[in-house]
Formats: C-alpha cells, sequence, structure tokens
C-alpha cells in the first residue's frame, strides 16, 4: 500500500513543526507520528520515517542516496546557501564513488586513535574555557562554553589565528539556523546562510593559498600533502569540504554539550550520579545524545521504490528519516523519554548516524562533549537555571540552544 495522502498528524506538518511548542519538545509529536504514520508524505511533499529500526536501515542502504542534487528542490537549496553549482557537494551530500573515495582522504584524521592523540589539545581548550568562568554569577552556557570550546579545538586544528576564531561561531550559527527544508524558513535565514556560505569559502579559499605556499603542519596542510602524493581529493573537494567542516565540524558539539546540560539540570538526580561518580560520563554522553539529539534528520532520496512496512513510497523522493525519534522509540529502548546516565544500550542511539555516511566527527564530539561536562561540574558544581533556555525555531533539522542562562557558583546547590 502506498500513503498518497497524509494522515491528520502529517497534513499540518509546516504549522507545528514551525511552531515554538515543537522547537521547545518535539517529542511528543514524533511519539505520535511512530504510532499513527511511521511512514507518511507530508503536506510539504517530504516523507517522513520514524521508528528506529527503520531509521537504522534506511541510514545503511544505499538505494536510499545522499545526493541531494538529484532533487530540483535541493538543488535551489543549496544554491540560495551560497553553494556554487561550479562547485563540487560538500561530503555528507554525496554517494559511491566519490563519498568513499572523499571519506577515506578526510576520516583518517578522526579516527579514534588519532583524536586520542588530541586529548591534550582538548583538556588544554576545556580548561582555559571553563577557568575563565567567574565563581558566582550568571553566565550564558552556550556563548561562553559550548561554543568556545570546540571552535578552540577546530581553530587550533586548522592553525587560525585566534582572533579569527569568533567567525566560526558567527558562520556556524548563520548555516544552523537554515539547515532546514526550504518550506520552513523565512528568507531572512536563507541569505544568512548564504552570506556565511560565501565568507567562509573566500576565507578557506585564502587560507589554502597560503598553506600551498607555506605548510605549518596543520589539518590543511597535511590535506594538501595527500592532494600532491595521492591526488585523492581535488583542490575544488578539498575546498568545499573544508568548509564545510568548518562551518559544521564543530555544530553538533555545541549543540551536545548546551542540550546535554540543559538535560542534566532537568534530571538533578543524573547530576548527582555524574558528580558522585565521574567514571560514568563516557556511557552518560552516548545517552545524552540519544535523549536528546543535536541532529534530528538524515535526508535521503529514493532511487527506487522503497518499502517501510506496509508502505511504498516511491522513486524519486526526499525521504527524512527522523533520527530524533527513533532514539526515542519505545520499541528499541525501554522508558524511552527516561534519562538514565547509566542506561544498558545507550551507545545503540543514532545520533551521529550509522553505516557509510556516519558522522566522520563523532569520536571527537563526544570526547570534547565528555571533557567539557566533566570540568564543568568539578569546578563549578552549583551550576542551576538561571533563565528559559531559547532555541531557534525552527528547529526541526538540528534541535540547538540559542542561549542556556546559568547561575554559576563552586559551592553545589541542593537537588532536593
Amino acid at each position: 500500500m502506498t500513503t498518497s495522502s497524509p494522515p491528520g498528524i502529517a497534513a499540518d506538518f509546516l504549522a507545528t513543526v514551525t511552531g515554538a511548542a515543537y522547537a521547545d519538545d518535539p517529542y511528543p509529536f514524533l511519539r505520535r507520528l511512530r504510532d499513527e504514520a511511521p511512514a507518511v508524505r507530508t503536506n510539504a511533499g517530504i516523507w517522513l520515517v520514524s521508528r528506529y529500526d527503520d531509521v537504522r536501515a534506511g541510514l545503511r542502504d544505499p538505494r536510499l542516496s545522499c545526493d541531494l542534487g538529484r532533487l530540483t528542490a535541493y538543488d535551489e537549496y543549496f544554491r540560495t546557501r551560497g553553494i556554487d553549482a561550479r562547485f563540487p557537494l560538500p561530503l555528507n551530500a554525496l554517494d559511491a564513488p566519490d563519498h568513499p573515495r572523499i571519506r577515506s582522504a578526510m576520516s583518517h584524521e578522526f579516527v579514534p586513535q588519532a583524536v586520542d592523540a588530541m586529548r591534550p589539545a582538548i583538556d588544554a581548550a576545556v580548561a582555559e574555557v571553563v577557568g575563565a568562568l567567574p565563581d558566582r554569577g550568571e553566565i550564558d552556557l552556550v556563548a561562553d562554553v559550548a561554543y568556545p570550546v570546540p571552535i578552540a579545538v577546530i581553530g587550533r586544528l586548522f592553525g587560525l589565528p585566534r582572533a579569527d576564531w569568533p567567525l566560526l561561531e558567527r558562520w556556524s550559527r548563520a548555516f544552523g539556523a537554515a539547515s532546514d527544508p526550504d518550506a520552513l524558513l523565512s528568507d531572512a535565514q536563507r541569505d544568512a546562510a548564504a552570506e556565511a556560505t560565501r565568507e567562509a569559502g573566500d576565507y578557506f579559499g585564502r587560507l589554502l593559498t597560503r598553506r600551498r605556499r607555506e605548510p605549518t603542519g596543520d589539518l590543511m596542510s597535511r590535506w594538501l600533502a595527500a592532494h600532491r602524493a595521492e591526488r585523492t581529493m581535488t583542490l575544488a573537494e578539498l575546498l568545499v569540504n573544508g568548509v564545510f567542516l568548518l562551518i559544521v565540524g564543530h555544530h553538533n558539539t555545541v549543540s551536545l554539550i548546551g542540550n546535554g546540560m540543559l538535560a542534566l539540570l532537568r534530571h538533578p538526580e543524573q547530576l548527582d550520579r555524574l558528580r558522585v561518580d565521574p567514571a560514568l560520563m563516557t556511557g552518560a554522553v552516548d545517552e545524552l545524545l540519544r535523549y536528546d539529539s543535536p541532529v534530528q534528520t538524515a535526508t535521503r532520496v529514493t532511487t527506487g521504490e522503497h518499502r517501510v512496512g506496509d508502505v511504498t513510497i516511491p522513486a524519486g523522493q526526499p525521504v527524512m528519516l527522523l533520527v530524533g525519534s527513533a532514539n526515542r522509540d519505545e520499541r528499541a529502548f525501554p522508558d524511552p523519554d527516561r534519562l538514565d546516565v547509566d542506561r544498558p544500550g545507550a551507545n545503540r542511539n543514532l545520533g551521529f548516524g550509522r553505516g557509510a555516511h556516519a558522522c566522520v566527527g563523532g569520536y571527537l564530539a563526544r570526547l570534547e562533549t565528555a571533557a567539557t561536562l566533566t570540568a564543568l561540574l568539578r569546578a563549578r558544581p552549583g551550576l542551576a537555571l538561571a533563565g528559559a533556555p531559547r532555541r531557534a525555531v525552527p528547529s526541526f533539522s538540528l534541535r540547538a540552544l540559542t542561549a542556556l542562562p546559568l547561575r554559576v557558583d563552586r559551592a553545589p546547590h541542593s537537588s532536593r
């Protein structure tokens, strides 16, 4: 059976997901989708797949294409965000054979062994950021901690001058706010993303030129050396994927730190467990990633008919695999709306994808998040909410806080 018209829950999709209530808490709507319409075409022309097993299978299925250029709407999506049609698409929008070729050239810098070697640099960035916080007073966790840590790591990785690091935050905020399909966005959001992409492209192009002339041993210099020796990536591909990494390479970490801290503050008994036993933090990061995933969707295009249960999705259709919904699926995770920092099987979450397109920097993001939260709880045990969290609206594809006001204190507050 093919679903040709959406049931009630999907018929008002646009109105639902562009509202502040959805940005605040999307999970009741996603639960209804799993129960009533686990594979359905919305009134925006996008198919939604919401159950864990179906999302996991879709992430691994090469017949679901990542090449969004197959769709006229997504060709326009990239153009309106300043991505020049003369350049190749970034890694996350490619299929074989280009995807494995470019991923292989990039990913050796982000395998666990390479990332583990970065631990001293990560710890130093965390210590500097956390050490600069006041002993008492109020901070914005997003601006004062969640952005500075991963930006310091990516800035040092590319050998960027410290004075340029604030540019990464500005570009990241603009591009992240325009990550949703065009139907969900304002002209201002698209224009800001296009300007950020152009600025980042110009900046990275100048950086590439300098590193070709004078290598420094940073990530760009190593990529260029590999380009000369192996010709794995063209210079255009190197430029596009460098910009992609600069703009979004730290975005997931920012959101994971912010979403994770908010979840812990709203579950003080879980926060207390981490204060008492910091060794739980590694597993806790996987649970935080499951509980409130920074990446909520993975977009694919059907290259042929694709069946989900008794629903057949025709060829040539945009499909959004709802990662955030899958991570709250009671069929995969018992009592999924409960946060449990010691949850068995939390690492089965799909927050950083699965299969060939799993997030290249997923391990680095986990490591940075664990180091940041551990240092915060140790140095400022008196953290508490100081006001309402703020989120971008809409926030269907990426779930990120724009501000999280906190009171800080070296003395712990009672959770009771």
